[in-house]
């Protein structure tokens, strides 16, 4: 009984940790994680969201910086006709929203290689906010990006949980 007993709870324990798991954007506030071209990048230094003051419409731009030592950074703006909530974001929707993404690195030089967003058809860039206050805002994203040489970018596994 007692043996039958300790396979039960062992059982019932790793069922829970298997569906506890913890969610994409389950990341400290001021952060801002992605996997590019397949390596790990946490950008959490002045990790902010701003407002932007659009004409006729509304905007956010999410940024943050590499190291504090280096301006390697990744920034990315939505902007559209009504205010910015929850949702999908993508690119190539007829131009509202309005999403675009930069990588910059920097190498001897604040951002010798930029990747920007460039309209992507099969893996266009794609922000998700998943929860926003007025305080702050969380979610996820993902999409290519090119540099101005012409060679692709990819971005994968992106969260964020900034401040504005």
């Amino acid at each position: 009984m007692k043996k039958l007993f300790n396979i039960l709870l062992a059982s019932f324990v790793t069922i829970l940790t298997i569906s506890c798991k913890k969610d994409a954007t389950d990341i400290p506030i001021g952060t801002i994680k992605v996997k590019i071209d397949g390596t790990d990048f946490t950008f959490n230094v002045q990790a902010k969201a701003t407002t932007l003051a659009v004409a006729g419409g509304f905007g956010i731009q999410i940024q943050g910086n590499y190291k504090t030592t280096s301006t390697t950074n990744l920034s990315f703006t939505i902007v559209r006709p009504s205010p910015i909530t929850t949702g999908s974001y993508t690119e190539n929707t007829g131009g509202n929203p309005l999403v675009t993404m930069i990588h910059c690195t920097e190498v001897l030089i604040p951002c010798f290689f930029q990747a920007t967003t460039y309209g992507s058809s099969s893996n266009p860039v794609s922000i998700t906010i998943t929860e926003i206050t007025g305080s702050s805002v969380k979610g996820t994203f993902r999409g290519e990006l090119k540099f101005s040489s012409g060679g692709p970018e990819l971005l994968t596994n992106g969260a964020f949980y900034v401040r504005f």
